[in-house]
């Protein structure tokens, strides 16, 4: 898909960004010339962003709307917690639905992890070093495009996703260790 300058985009690893200009470049060396997407994190000031249009291997996909988000929290109760009682299972689950790239996939990440850190509390356990790195990936590109879609900060969607976890989690379930 070509996108144009002044698209808001995902970007698998910079998240929300903006096109500011289409240009060919030579960022790789002697006849490695592209055209690029010149592009601005709308949430990390002054930083910048070059995915080649074509052969790149960060993926781009246009921002999910409004009516996304609000249907994920609408519909919290729905999205399934990815359950594996083996750490390493789990761990790979995890990656896998995270590879899907979608908010909804994003979503079913975030909520599995934030169950998993509320139970682990709840128990006197420490929070795995795991589910800390999962949630700072995959619950930051997540409650980031949903900032985005709904025009508030990022700590807005955040507290947003989890009161619904928590209004709508059974106290009973238990993901993993």
């Amino acid at each position: 898909m070509d996108y144009q300058v002044g698209d808001y985009l995902v970007h698998e690893g910079s998240g929300v960004c903006q096109i500011e200009d289409i240009d060919d470049m030579e960022l790789m060396g002697k006849g490695s010339r592209k055209t690029y997407y010149c592009m601005s994190p709308v949430f990390k000031a002054g930083a910048k962003v070059f995915t080649p249009i074509v052969g790149g291997a960060a993926r781009l996909r246009p921002v999910a709307g409004l009516d996304v988000f609000t249907r994920i929290l609408d519909n919290i109760d729905d999205i399934k917690c990815i359950e594996e009682s083996n750490e390493r299972a789990l761990q790979e689950k995890i990656k896998e639905v995270m590879a899907e790239f979608t908010p909804e996939s994003m979503a079913r990440v975030v909520k599995t992890v934030l169950i998993r850190k509320w139970n682990r509390i709840a128990s006197g356990k420490k929070v795995m070093a795991m589910d800390e790195k999962v949630l700072n990936l995959a619950g930051h590109k997540f409650y980031e495009e949903m900032a985005f879609a709904m025009g508030k900060d990022i700590s807005y969607a955040q507290n947003l996703f989890e009161e619904a976890v928590k209004s709508h989690s059974s106290d009973s379930l238990l993901i993993g260790a």
